[in-house]
């Protein structure tokens, strides 16, 4: 997100939170802090990471309600400091069981804050505390459906596109790169980065189409092919630098196919399908798979022109299966 951008979303949250905590404030909401608090926790994101971080706030928030039942109901005869540590070993123990990453800090923050601060009136605070929290989060997935609604994807796509415009330069100067370490380990971060993402991008189209629709399944496709394509850019260049024999190869072949990978991904990024580009890749895989070694060479020999066959191979089919971006306006920028 650009600077400007940032400073949109602090001006549009402190708005919002400042007109919930009035009008709670106003209508005298019993806890109303925590349906403020709901409300920001998911316009502080994408709607995708929001509807994320309130499933955890309420599932946090009904597990917290829970222990302090427990510790403070059902167990009502434990000192103040006891049932703290009832009550949080119970949290983090819910949490556990059911997989939240955060959400469990919400139901701690309920266990000692009920049991410290409100003694016999515990109830009072838990039921109401959950209560707003609930509608808190539910207030702001509507809010952040009519003004953020499409966040997650776009800038999901908006870093994928990028991730393949490193790939494309990739390839432009394979098999010769300087410090091909360095790159491909920037490119799997890239990479991974954008793995921890589609759950985001997941949750939000589901909230938005009721089920994970074609940017989910585009966007698994992209990076399914283009990680191909990563690896098998990869070894050649580790068995370039180990001076590989290709004469079996036809000649120009390889810079052929590189240069139809280059120009198919800057075109696909661009939401355009390349066809051209597309149809001299399969005419270099299937001169590759002709070309492929018949006789008996030595083992070594034969082991390593196998291995840089497969990668060829492997990088034309990748090229042809990876799917096209939608159309965005703009020029895009390679990197994260």
């Amino acid at each position: 997100m650009t600077d400007p951008g940032r400073s949109a979303v602090i001006v549009r949250n402190g708005t919002v939170l400042a007109l919930v905590v009035a009008a709670c404030n106003h209508l005298a909401l019993p806890e109303g802090l925590f349906l403020a608090l709901g409300v920001l926790i998911i316009l502080e994101t994408d709607l995708g990471g929001g509807v994320l971080a309130g499933r955890e706030r309420i599932i946090g928030t009904l597990l917290g309600l829970l222990a302090v039942v427990i510790s403070a109901g059902i167990l009502g005869g434990l000192s103040s400091a006891l049932g703290v540590f009832v009550g949080l070993t119970l949290v983090r123990l819910f949490g556990f069981a059911a997989g939240l990453t955060s959400g469990f800090v919400v139901g701690g923050h309920m266990v000692a804050g009920s049991l410290m601060n409100h003694g016999d009136a515990w109830w009072h605070y838990v039921f109401w505390r959950m209560v707003m929290t609930i509608l808190g989060v539910i207030l702001g997935v509507v809010v952040s459906r009519q003004i953020v609604s499409q966040r997650s994807s776009s800038a999901w796509q908006a870093s994928c596109d990028g991730w393949l415009l490193e790939l494309a330069h990739v390839l432009e100067r394979l098999p010769g790169i300087p410090e091909p370490e360095q790159r491909f380990a920037s490119l799997r971060e890239h990479r991974n980065a954008l793995r921890r993402q589609l759950p985001q991008l997941a949750a939000e189209r589901t909230l938005i189409h009721g089920q994970p629709d074609e940017a989910v399944l585009r966007a698994q496709q992209q990076l399914q092919h283009g990680s191909t394509v990563m690896s098998a850019a990869r070894d050649l260049c580790l068995l370039h630098q180990e001076e590989a024999p290709v004469a079996w190869v036809p000649p120009g072949l390889i810079p052929r196919l590189m240069g139809a990978g280059r120009t198919r991904i800057e075109a696909l990024i661009q939401g355009r399908d390349a066809p051209d580009a597309a149809a001299d890749l399969r005419r270099c895989r299937d001169q590759l798979s002709a070309a492929l070694p018949g006789t008996d060479p030595p083992p070594q020999d034969a082991r390593t022109q196998l291995l840089i066959a497969s990668r060829l191979l492997l990088l034309s089919d990748a090229l042809i299966r990876l799917p096209r971006s939608p159309q965005r306006p703009g020029p895009l920028q390679a990197g994260r």
